[in-house]
């Protein structure tokens, strides 16, 4: 049996609201120890619809908790927009796995159709978003991940995510 500890280290990423007028969007990063102590806050800021989110994401895992993160949780793979994380790329960079969560399956034929329609970069997105992983359910959420065995990620969302909203987990 695998022991995972209480408060073990990870990373949790989001953008922060914003309205389609804007050039620039906030990324928010929170390093929490299990699922009670917020222990660091980290902004930075990406392109709408740009394709930096990646680097800043690396940027925040790179900073003043690095040796303590576990793993790192994205909130879906678009920030700001289409601002398309590479989760690959992150791993690579960081060396801890990435797990992306979701709580419902993306209808991937929309999403292609939005970058078709909206961007001279689609096939770019369209490849990016093709290579990750597929999105797998576990329990009420989906996720997609590298760099951890499923058996553990598993371990790791029991010791963090919510029990309010996650109970079925």
């Amino acid at each position: 049996m695998i022991n995972i500890k209480d408060e073990i280290g990870v990373l949790g990423i989001d953008d922060g609201p914003f309205n389609k007028n804007t050039n620039e969007v906030l990324l928010i990063g929170t390093y929490f120890r299990g699922n009670k102590i917020i222990d660091g806050i980290y902004f930075k800021r990406i392109t709408r619809d740009g394709m930096d989110s990646t680097e800043k994401i690396i940027e925040i895992a790179k900073g003043k908790h690095r040796g303590k993160i576990n793993a790192i949780f994205l909130d879906g793979i678009t920030f700001g927009g289409f601002n398309i994380a590479n989760i690959y790329e992150i791993y690579h960079k960081t060396d801890i796995p990435v797990v992306v969560v979701m709580r419902k399956m993306p209808n991937f034929q929309r999403i292609e159709d939005a970058l078709k329609k909206h961007f001279k970069d689609y096939e770019v997105r369209i490849s990016l978003i093709k290579s990750l992983p597929k999105p797998e359910r576990l329990n009420n959420i989906y996720v997609q991940y590298i760099g951890i065995k499923k058996e553990i990620l598993k371990l790791i969302i029991k010791k963090t995510i919510l029990k309010i909203i996650f109970q079925s987990f």
